[in-house]
């Protein structure tokens, strides 16, 4: 699916992620933070991010080498996140190899996490966007938000489906809004498109999180089976299954083993009902795509409707893939 999924995308745009360097520039780069980054968050991946930073800026007509430090800074950001959740989570496997704290340690995980962020920031004011700078510390600020709600709510067992969204909006389509509206800011578009942009990233941000939580029961992820289950964490289906239950909520919030009460339960009910939320994320990322295309073709695309459709095209598939992911 990933292949068939890459092929269909622009070459010069697939070259770009492809060879995106994540390197730190820092002279004051630390070799050994460098080389256990390289081994765990920053292996591999499909660096899906900075792919739809690029496919953003093609459609908008940004220069890509303009583009370049924002498709890093999202990247970076989000591996960063990954080295913090590793630690949080007693993650063991990342991308089908052992995650950073198994690496390293969880001290020293937490530590290359705040070493990324702090890159990420010193790069970007090099850049001299300061808008985009604010954008990616509300970024940040967001990730530390969504972390810490869901801490909280590990602890004190009292979900609901409107925190388990905002700890999905902050963790997940922070990210995503970013790499969907640093394009439209560097194109110096309207406000209003500047916020259809960031619609679009959220939209898709939080159909991919939802997926996610579905993943946990496919029996094809690459990170520890129901690592959720493991740590207590209620996810959106697991948060359906126990809303559906009273007796397991009740069971749960009075502190028992959230392993041992879904037990005996069958899931995929509830699975689907999230896959259904997803799929309507999706839906909604691809009518804010409408809105732009009419605004696109009165302006950057005047007269040229064939390429407009084309480049939207790209986005669209980006909207497909995320789709096919639970299958």
């Amino acid at each position: 699916m990933i292949t068939d999924f890459l092929d269909s995308l622009p070459p010069q745009v697939l070259e770009r992620s492809k060879n995106l360097d994540l390197k730190i520039r820092s002279v004051n780069a630390h070799e050994a933070i460098d080389k256990i980054l390289a081994l765990s968050v920053l292996r591999g991946g499909k660096r899906l991010r900075p792919l739809l930073t690029y496919l953003v800026a093609n459609l908008f007509k940004v220069d890509f080498d303009k583009v370049l430090p924002f498709a890093r800074a999202s990247e970076l950001v989000h591996a960063a996140s990954l080295s913090h959740d590793d630690v949080i989570d007693n993650a063991t496997m990342r991308r089908g190899a052992p995650s950073i704290n198994i690496l390293s340690s969880n001290k020293r995980s937490v530590l290359a996490g705040d070493y990324l962020l702090s890159s990420v920031i010193v790069d970007l004011c090099s850049s001299g966007e300061l808008e985009l700078v604010k954008e990616m510390s509300l970024v940040i600020k967001d990730l530390s938000e969504g972390e810490w709600l869901q801490l909280d709510l590990i602890e004190n067992r009292q979900y609901s489906r409107e925190l388990i969204r905002e700890v999905a909006q902050k963790k997940t389509s922070s990210v995503m809004s970013y790499c969907t509206v640093a394009p439209a800011i560097l194109a110096q578009l309207p406000l209003n498109i500047q916020t259809l942009c960031r619609d679009f990233g959220q939209s898709l941000g939080l159909a991919f999180q939802l997926i996610d939580d579905t993943l946990d029961y496919s029996g094809n992820s690459l990170k520890d089976q129901e690592l959720d289950l493991k740590n207590g964490i209620v996810n959106a289906v697991v948060f359906e299954a126990l809303s559906a239950n009273a007796d397991l909520m009740k069971s749960f919030q009075e502190g028992a083993d959230l392993s041992l009460i879904l037990a005996d339960l069958n899931i995929l009910p509830y699975v689907d009902m999230i896959s259904k939320e997803a799929e309507a994320q999706l839906e909604r990322a691809a009518n804010l795509l409408i809105d732009l295309k009419s605004f696109l073709a009165t302006s950057i695309y005047l007269n040229n409707e064939a390429e407009l459709n084309e480049n939207l095209s790209y986005l669209q598939i980006i909207i497909s893939y995320m789709a096919l992911r639970k299958n």
